[in-house]
């Protein structure tokens, strides 16, 4: 059993992979996942033409493999986003998703999310630009935030 609660996400997210966009935090939010127990922080972001960038990082530990279930199956379901396949190598199921808008300049999305035993980790990462970032770009940034948090999570 994985236990989430009381990391500090905004102070253990090492944002060293995102360098080469050149973002720079502008707020953290700690506030934790809503009505389930684990710990995460959005990081608002500007890149170095201003435009909107943001990193989610969440761990939630449940009560059961189970309802670890149940919630990254949920978390597919109503993402909204393109699904862009299997992700190896971490938890006993992982996945990515990608999503590309324009709200007056071009937002690049990707989400990755694992699941193992009783824990769900799932990393977010956005960014605007005056074009869309490659998905391997922002695939291979939020799968290492990811992995590297997957194996901070303490076991109880």
């Amino acid at each position: 059993m994985y236990d989430a609660t009381n990391l500090d996400l905004c102070r253990r997210t090492d944002l060293t992979p995102l360098a080469d966009l050149s973002v720079r935090v502008a707020r953290t939010d700690p506030k934790p996942p809503l009505a389930r127990q684990g710990s995460s922080c959005l990081f608002e972001m500007r890149t170095a033409d201003d435009h909107q960038a943001n990193l989610l990082v969440e761990a939630s530990s449940l009560t059961s493999a189970e309802e670890a279930g149940r919630l990254y199956t949920a978390t597919q379901q109503v993402t909204g986003m393109t699904a862009d396949g299997p992700v190896a190598d971490v938890g006993e199921e992982a996945e990515g998703f990608i999503k590309r808008s324009d709200p007056g300049f071009k937002y690049t999305e990707y989400m990755v999310h694992a699941r193992g035993a009783n824990l769900v980790v799932k990393v977010w990462l956005a960014v605007g630009g005056d074009s869309y970032l490659p998905t391997e770009t922002l695939a291979a940034k939020a799968l290492t935030i990811l992995k590297a948090t997957y194996t901070a999570v303490p076991h109880a």
